[in-house]
């Protein structure tokens, strides 16, 4: 993984795209300190899979949003 001042990748910006189109990913360091990360975009079915995997990842507790709106209108009614 490259690491590299923002002032250099602005002077190198192409062939740093280059080298992330390949696969690399390149660190941008402001003051020694890390401020961004260029890295290759996701193929299709790694995005798909990612968005499936974070979907199944979410547990729903409690009641339903619908039983909560009923219950609520339920309560006012009393």
């Amino acid at each position: 993984m490259l690491r590299i001042s923002v002032e250099e990748a602005a002077m190198n910006l192409k062939s740093l795209l280059e080298r992330v189109a390949r696969g690399e990913e390149v660190i941008l360091l402001e003051q020694d300190k890390a401020v961004a990360c260029l890295v290759p975009p996701l193929q299709k079915e790694e995005r798909l899979a990612s968005m499936k995997q974070f979907r199944d990842s979410l547990a729903i507790k409690g009641e339903s949003l619908s039983a909560t709106v009923i219950n609520a209108r339920t309560e006012e009614h009393r």
